[in-house]
């Protein structure tokens, strides 16, 4: 006799274990039972558990065998007795003493009805299916039991889902293909596939068929093949293979195309020719099936999937067509790829179209937004924009210092700011030489502005008189802080030794966090302020702060800050105007806002404050070979400073004290008398990459400096990250902006919101770029009507709340329009939605200039253009879309729809035609 506590599946049948588990459940106390079982048991006696009953199971071979079992029996065990005698074929002394009075005959099917506790059993499962079912139903009855809900009725579906948890540990809710490319990607699967039992691996392809009716051949051939635990990787490789495109391109041969497609078929297919349709089918749920793993888990959800479906296409020699794969890594290289070899032909022949084509297949990949193809991405985009200025021609040269800062700040701040972009590099060696290339065009066409800008340094040395909305840095207090501060609370955001290229990074970064730039000349260009020189901090820093020309340290900007006449006189005696610097800001032991300066920036009883950061200019005097993303999550006090100033309803106006030159390309220039990075003492005969300015805006011995015009050179053997001092138009620049908070329910009397301005080539759209917006030299007259902000109900502080509509704002209108235009008003759909809507807080003019500049690109239109176009602030835009979805999807029909990923908007022509009956 062999005692088995546990139950060994090796030693006793698995049916005749469950049918004792069901007649158990049934009756707890049953005793001395005998199951009609023909073959014998090895060994003859076994002591097992059969849940929490000790069983004695015996084999009798004869009728005497299990009459004296019966008499011996004692316990504790309860007694099984296992015999091919019949009820007809014993004594009825040995029939008395059994549970039941007679022996069980054992039927999967009645044992499974009794296990699972169902009513019936569908009819067709015992007549189609046979014993088979039943007894592999049984064998797993432990994997299954706990977690299915059959009902009243066993049908064939909830069968085989038993099935399959039990042998597969399928766990979804149905067969479906998105449920089994996610089974397949188990860690266990393969385990579980090769052990799977015979019966239930012969009769798989019956359920895939029945359950999936276009697609279930291509599945069952994957699993006879022995691919099982590759439906996805190999639906991902199938989708590839078959794409219709492949054919009529020239990527592959149609010998080659089709000799592959066949190897395909044989290995993975086990050479069975299946419907195309099916096959289609297949490939698109493997597709969708990935981008949701994507969307939940991310690269790392499917990333060995997607490498083994690149081995396969590997194996079938078809690696080149990885491209057309909007799914699969190599697809994303050999797209950069072709980025790199379309942005050298462009820049060959002076044009954009390949390279905005092989940008838009960049970014169109399913990988563009993960990890560092992110960055890789938005380096493209960079490239793209550099591209799209290269191919508008080059601008005249300016006939004054103001308009020279003007074109500056409209398109050259942009230029470096991509520059800054792509000078990190990249991985791959063809897209490096391609970005090198495209910046020695961009920094040569650079340099020549540089050159330009030399021949107006001697009026900014001399302190000529500029237009309004471009201040000498000593004339901003008096000009423009005081009389803001008269309307406002203030603060005055100096960020040391921001350039205007990060100016425009950091602008970006504004928006979104709700802060919105605010002018009270609405159609005047981008204001700047002119540094001091030479352009370094002691000079021009102290300078901006004291209102005067002179240069100091931070106690002497302090000092003079404080006690400037024009800013005490905003102010009250008892709160005079405040000054932060680095060591009053920061909290000791940490890089938090102190509670003393969150505190005076979020209170209003001191009129006027101003704060200096110094994160920028500290990371140019670092050497450290690091990419820095300039926005409010980089620069952490700049954040919290606003946060306090947003606090306290604050104006905030953005500003530098100098700008700088990023070192890429650097030359030593021995300097024969001691001055600084990018400045020098007067001497008799200038570089010719340099200019002698004299005058009292320079403020050196005898206001006299030797400055380079250029971003090449430096005094400086030791090498940093950049420098300062210099006359490039980058550094003499200082950025300029008014802000108030997106939240703030009363505005700024006087002042109108600025919508965002960027040049037309910087942003996506038709390859060919529009030429250069000239910029006026003198400041435009006011528009009448636009001084004050669109009204807001008190207290509002939706930050993408759309303010009601202004029907006399002007908005820009298209040359032509198109025919449909013109009848979307006059539908009768149109009217009744438009009467329904109320205010909508869009105006008719509104919608048909973005309904005419979404024609005008075919259907599809970045926000930024929206937003540029219809003259409408970025943050306020969503709001507006919003609005314009609800006049324009009928019955919910996405007429208008807005990608927020890809910060699109799109307009389906023919269901607008369709849904107003046009």
């Amino acid at each position: 006799m062999v005692t088995d506590p546990v139950g060994e599946a090796a030693l006793v049948p698995r049916v005749v274990v469950t049918q004792l588990q069901a007649i158990f459940e049934r009756a707890p106390l049953a005793d001395r039972v005998a199951l009609v079982w023909p073959a014998p048991l090895v060994p003859d006696c076994v002591v097992l558990q059969v849940g929490k009953q000790t069983v004695k199971l015996v084999h009798c071979p004869s009728e005497l065998a299990l009459r004296e079992q019966l008499i011996n029996h004692r316990g504790p065990e309860r007694l099984v007795l296992l015999s091919a005698l019949h009820q007809g074929q014993l004594g009825k002394d040995v029939l008395a003493r059994l549970w039941g009075h007679e022996p069980q005959q054992i039927s999967p099917w009645r044992t499974l009805q009794q296990l699972i506790r169902v009513r019936e059993i569908d009819p067709r499962l015992s007549r189609r299916q046979g014993r088979w079912m039943a007894e592999a139903l049984l064998n797993c009855h432990e994997q299954y039991r706990e977690a299915m809900d059959f009902g009243e009725v066993l049908d064939l579906e909830t069968a085989w889902l038993a099935l399959a948890r039990g042998y597969l540990d399928y766990r979804h809710p149905a067969l479906a293909l998105p449920y089994l490319f996610r089974w397949s990607l188990q860690a266990d699967v393969e385990h579980h596939l090769r052990v799977l039992d015979p019966d239930v691996r012969e009769h798989l392809g019956e359920w895939f068929h029945a359950a999936l009716p276009l697609t279930g051949t291509v599945v069952t051939a994957l699993f006879t093949a022995g691919h099982g635990q590759d439906l996805l990787a190999v639906g991902l490789a199938m989708a590839v293979i078959h794409d219709p495109e492949l054919e009529a391109g020239d990527r592959v041969s149609a010998a080659d195309l089709h000799a592959s497609r066949g190897r395909f078929v044989e290995r993975y297919l086990g050479g069975e020719r299946l419907d195309g349709r099916a096959i289609a089918q297949f490939g698109v749920h493997a597709l969708e099936t990935t981008r949701g793993l994507l969307d939940e888990g991310g690269i790392r959800a499917v990333g060995g999937t997607l490498d083994k479906a690149e081995q396969i296409l590997a194996s079938l020699d078809l690696a080149p067509i990885l491209i057309t794969s909007d799914l699969l890594p190599g697809g994303w290289r050999q797209r950069l790829q072709a980025f790199a070899q379309a942005l050298r032909t462009d820049l060959r022949r002076g044009n954009c179209q390949d390279t905005q084509a092989a940008w838009e297949a960049l970014a169109r990949h399913g990988l563009a937004r993960w990890s560092h193809r992110q960055v890789q991405l938005e380096r493209a985009r960079m490239a793209l924009r550099l591209v799209r200025w290269l191919a508008q021609g080059d601008q005249e040269a300016a006939d004054t210092p103001a308009q020279a800062v003007r074109h500056y700040m409209a398109e050259g701040s942009f230029v470096d700011w991509a520059r800054s972009q792509m000078w990190t590099g990249e991985d791959d060696e063809a897209l490096n030489q391609a970005y090198g290339d495209l910046l020695q065009a961009v920094t040569s066409r650079r340099e020549r502005r540089n050159r330009e800008f030399a021949a107006h340094l001697p009026a900014i040395a001399r302190g000529d008189a500029l237009p309004a909305g471009i201040w000498p840095v000593e004339a901003a207090l008096e000009t423009l802080v005081a009389p803001l501060a008269q309307s406002r609370p203030v603060l005055l955001l100096v960020l040391d030794g921001m350039s205007a290229a990060v100016y425009r990074e950091i602008q970006e970064d504004l928006q979104a966090h709700g802060w919105i730039e605010v002018s009270d000349t609405p159609d005047q260009p981008a204001r700047a302020l002119i540094a001091a020189l030479p352009s370094i901090t002691r000079v021009s820093r102290c300078a901006l702060l004291s209102g005067a020309l002179r240069s100091g340290e931070s106690v002497d900007e302090r000092q003079a800050f404080e006690n400037h006449p024009a800013l005490k006189k905003v102010s009250s005696t008892r709160y005079p105007p405040r000054l932060l610097h680095k060591q009053a800001l920061q909290q000791p032991g940490s890089g938090a806002l102190a509670s003393e300066a969150r505190a005076l920036l979020a209170g209003t009883e001191h009129r006027v404050t101003a704060v200096v950061i110094n994160a920028i200019d500290d990371q140019l005097s670092s050497s450290a070979q690091v990419s820095v993303a300039w926005n409010l999550q980089s620069i952490s006090l700049l954040r919290q400073v606003l946060g306090a100033a947003r606090e306290g309803e604050r104006a905030v106006i953005i500003t530098s004290d100098h700008g700088h030159v990023l070192d890429h390309d650097s030359s030593f220039l021995q300097a024969d008398t001691p001055g600084g990075e990018r400045y020098r003492p007067e001497v008799e005969v200038p570089a010719e990459s340099e200019r002698m300015l004299e005058g009292p805006r320079v403020l050196m011995p005898g206001q006299r400096v030797v400055v380079p015009w250029s971003e090449k050179p430096r005094y400086t053997r030791a090498r940093s990250r950049g420098y300062h001092g210099g006359g490039s138009l980058q550094e003499v620049v200082i950025p300029l902006g008014v802000y108030i908070s997106a939240s703030d329910a009363q505005g700024l009397a006087g002042w109108t919101e600025l919508p965002g301005s960027v040049p037309g080539w910087w942003l996506a759209g038709p390859a060919t770029a529009s030429a250069a917006t000239p910029v006026p030299d003198v400041e435009p007259a006011r528009r009448r009507g636009r001084a004050q902000p669109p009204a807001k109900a008190a207290g509002q502080g939706d930050l993408f709340a759309v303010a009601d509509a202004d029907a006399s704002a002007p908005v820009p209108a298209p040359a032509d329009d198109p025919d449909w235009l013109e009848a979307l008003f006059r539908s009768p759909v149109y009217v009744q939605t438009r009467s329904r809507a109320g205010r909508a807080g869009v105006t008719e003019a509104q919608l048909r200039a973005l309904l005419a500049l979404l024609h005008e690109s075919g259907g599809v239109a970045m926000e930024a253009t929206v937003a540029q176009r219809l003259e409408i602030p970025s943050i306020r835009l969503r709001g507006f879309l919003s609005s314009a979805q609800k006049l324009l999807n009928v019955d919910g029909y996405p007429v208008l729809t807005v990608q927020r990923e890809a910060q699109t908007v799109r307009l389906n022509l023919t269901d607008l035609k369709g849904q107003f009956e046009l």
